[in-house]
């Protein structure tokens, strides 16, 4: 019988080269080990108001094609156009390997304070850039310990393209001497809409809050092949349905989800480039829901939505703090 004496080097080294295989294996088109998760869709909308009517049929999540070892796009919700409640989506995986200086690393580290079993993460002034786009993937820059994924979502009652199980990859050209924009196109949907975003902190599967409060706001362009009105939201727990990642709104026959902050008016997009402003100052909600204040240390995601009966064909380009 041979016997193998190996070194505590080879041991370490082996054991990286299992968690490399075991992340690389998430995250396209949007599964996790096992298979997708898709959770059904609320659709709550009805024209010019916050009431609800009956729910549109389950949307899957979108997809992820992640250049760097890591999961598919994250668990979010729609929000609604004007007064609906949009539908949720898939869950994603992300990073396998945890964050930085999580359990398990090879230094042995303790690994970064957690809440509900997030990872607390949180930006610098200097940690600016949400996502140029340049790159052409599906991935939003790892930068002020972000990690999220572009993915696309609609009420499903037409196609939309890339669609939500499709992979969602950079679409040439972007904006000015911009290789790459974030692109989704479809004809007119009719219960609530269709929309693309991403997380600002998915781990472990899961939609994470970030804290966003050395920022003022989110600045980003947008063009549109004909004019569309565009819904830019931003999710916070307290709009967030329990029954998704890190929600923390009850749903009630008096209490509507999905009412997240939003620059509003909704801008209408045309065929030129502009450059949008979000405040978190001035950021509103519709008043469908419940009225909560605006939390900037606990960002879940920001997602760009169209309203029904319109077809659209939007780019989005240079996404930033500021």
């Amino acid at each position: 019988m041979k016997t193998c004496n190996l070194s505590l080097a080879t041991v370490v080294l082996g054991a990286l080269a299992a968690s490399y295989s075991a992340c690389s294996a998430q995250g396209q088109d949007n599964t996790v080990p096992g298979g997708t998760t898709p959770r059904a869709g609320s659709g709550n909308a009805s024209a010019g108001s916050g009431n609800a009517s009956a729910g549109a049929p389950p949307v899957t999540g979108s997809a992820g094609s992640p250049v760097q070892p890591s999961a598919g796009a994250p668990a979010s919700a729609a929000g609604a156009f004007n007064t609906g409640v949009g539908g949720a989506f898939t869950s994603a995986g992300a990073h396998g390997a945890g964050a930085p200086g999580s359990a398990g690393a090879v230094s042995g580290s303790a690994g970064a304070a957690t809440v509900g079993g997030c990872a607390v993460a949180a930006g610098t002034i200097a940690d600016l850039l949400i996502d140029d786009l340049d790159d052409g993937d599906d991935a939003i820059k790892p930068i002020g310990a972000r990690v999220g994924y572009w993915y696309t979502y609609n009420d499903g009652t037409a196609t939309q393209v890339p669609a939500p199980t499709g992979k969602f990859k950079g679409t040439s050209p972007g904006r000015g001497t911009s290789m790459f924009a974030a692109v989704t196109s479809g004809p007119a949907f009719t219960s609530w809409g269709a929309g693309m975003g991403f997380d600002f902190h998915n781990v472990a599967a899961k939609s994470c809050p970030y804290n966003a409060s050395a920022y003022t706001g989110i600045k980003f362009w947008a063009m549109a092949a004909a004019p569309v009105a565009l819904k830019a939201m931003i999710k916070i727990p307290a709009t967030t349905p329990t029954t998704a990642a890190s929600g923390t709104c009850v749903a009630s026959t008096t209490v509507k989800c999905e009412d997240h902050f939003y620059l509003k008016p909704a801008p209408m997009l045309t065929a030129t480039w502009k450059e949008y402003t979000l405040a978190f100052a001035s950021a509103a909600q519709d008043g469908f829901g419940p009225a909560v204040p605006f939390d900037k240390a606990n960002l879940i995601a920001m997602q760009f939505q169209v309203p029904t009966a319109v077809a659209f064909d939007v780019s989005i380009d240079d996404v930033t703090f500021y």
